[in-house]
Parts: structure tokens; C-alpha cells; sequence
């Protein structure tokens, strides 16, 4: 008998407001909730299954996050893409859909994840959806050398929830950027893997050395151990984007030179 599985890889942009993160949940809306409902409207009611490449907090937003998706069909990719973006909601477009082998997994083949943090230092009437606006003067240098603090392989117990710390929390940092860039901070954090609102917790932590509450030495210590300070400033969930995943070695090393 043929086999007519097919693997799509599907590359999504979302607004994270209304949802409650990534992973389907009962008695919530989520994003792969609503893919998979629409992917039911556009397949018909059969066995699919549809997994992302990393889970996100409610709120948190995306501008390029891949999931793949597993269905009997002959359907061609810019097909899937046309009729996918025809019958979901208006806060989740497919920005593109390619043919991958059964072997891909979104989320076990990824080998890095990035993420931008938006942080307004003036009020803006539009950024309430999108960033975080700190009233106090943040010191950028300062933001900066607590990121590089952050870089490398080092155990995030203090930035995971209770439920993580049976598990391993070390994580690799392969980059922490702070920039400004038109009235707007942006904080790119790029990482193997995150723990459950590690970002979130990285962010509040730079900003706390922005705003000079914490020292260097006091975040160097943050990196050694559990500590209750990160998940005292975890950062607002409507300022964080999944920018993009990387599946290959030679990409990422050339996203981490810019």
C-alpha cells in the first residue's frame, strides 16, 4: 500500500496576545490549537500530528517559528501555505511552507533558538502590545557587560521554574546583544535551548543592571546557583519575539558574526 505521509515544514509569524503560549491546552487558546484546527478544516477531520520547536509563554510573540506538520496528503507546499493562511485567524500567517523528509522534527533537529526583547524608554500609545516601556534611564554599557556575563555554558537554576530543577538547567548562551535602535532597546538572546521564562528573567535582570540595582559581582553570582532575584523581575511577556530556529551548523555561525 502507498504511503502518502507528508511532512510539512511550516514557518509561522503570530501575535502572542491573545494566546496562551504555543502548546495546545484544554481549556485555553493556543497557537498550535488553532493550526491544527485550521489544518482540520483544510485536510479534512484525519491524523495529523503538528509539533513546534520550542514552547512559548502566553503573550510571547513570533516573527519566524517553525513547527512541522504530518498528514496523508498529495498536497503540493505553496498549496498548503494558500489554504492554511485562507482559514486561520488574523494573528497567525504562514510565512512558508517547504516539503521535508519524515526524519525532520522542529523541534529535536533545532540545534539553536533566537529571540528579540523590545524595551521602549519613551511611551508610545502603539507599544503597549509589543515592548516594554521602563521609565527609568537605563545605562546601556552597563546592560551590555552584564549580557556578556550571561554568555557561555552556565547553569540557569535562578532563571527556571520549581519544576526544572530536577533537570538539567545549564544552558548554552551563544549570544546576548543589547542595542538601540530608534527610541526602542533591543536585547537578542541566542541559546541552544531556554528554560521556562528564562528570557523573560534574563531580560529583567539586565535591566535591573541598567537601572544599576544590581551589581556585577551579584550577577555573576545569579550564574552559579538558584536565587529568587530573576523571578522577582521577570520581564512583561508582551515585549518577547521567537525570531528564528537554526537547523544547520554553518548558519548560525554565520548569524552569530553580525
Amino acid at each position: 500500500m502507498k504511503d502518502n505521509r507528508r511532512r510539512y515544514k511550516l514557518t509561522l509569524e503570530f501575535d502572542g496576545t491573545n494566546f496562551s503560549g504555543w502548546q495546545k491546552q484544554a481549556d485555553a487558546r493556543t497557537v498550535q490549537g488553532d493550526v491544527l484546527k485550521g489544518a482540520a478544516r483544510v485536510f479534512g477531520e484525519i491524523a495529523m500530528d503538528l509539533q513546534g520547536c520550542g514552547r512559548t509563554d502566553a503573550g510571547v510573540h513570533a516573527l519566524e517559528y517553525v513547527a512541522h506538520l504530518e498528514v496523508v496528503s498529495d498536497m503540493l507546499p505553496h498549496d498548503v501555505a494558500r489554504m492554511l493562511n485562507s482559514t486561520l485567524p488574523k494573528d497567525i500567517a504562514v510565512r512558508s511552507v517547504e516539503a521535508v523528509g519524515l526524519r525532520f522534527h522542529a523541534r529535536h533537529n533545532c540545534i539553536a533558538r533566537s529571540y528579540i526583547y523590545q524595551l521602549r524608554t519613551k511611551k508610545s500609545a502603539f507599544g503597549k502590545r509589543y515592548d516594554w516601556w521602563v521609565h527609568e534611564e537605563l545605562d546601556l554599557p552597563a546592560m551590555q557587560c552584564a549580557g556578556a556575563m550571561m554568555v557561555g555554558m552556565h547553569d540557569y537554576a535562578a532563571f527556571a521554574e520549581k519544576q526544572e530543577l530536577k533537570k538539567s538547567t545549564k544552558v548554552l548562551v551563544h549570544k546576548v546583544d543589547v542595542f538601540f535602535e530608534k527610541e526602542v532597546i533591543r536585547i537578542r538572546v541566542i541559546g541552544s535551548h531556554f528554560l521556562w521564562h528564562m528570557v523573560r528573567r534574563m531580560v529583567g535582570v539586565l535591566v535591573e543592571a541598567g537601572c544599576h540595582r544590581l551589581t556585577e559581582e551579584e550577577i555573576q553570582g545569579l550564574l552559579q546557583g538558584p536565587s529568587e532575584v530573576p523571578s522577582n523581575h521577570t520581564a512583561p511577556a508582551a515585549g518577547l519575539f521567537f525570531e528564528r530556529a537554526f537547523y544547520d551548523g554553518e548558519e548560525l555561525a554565520s548569524f552569530l558574526k553580525e
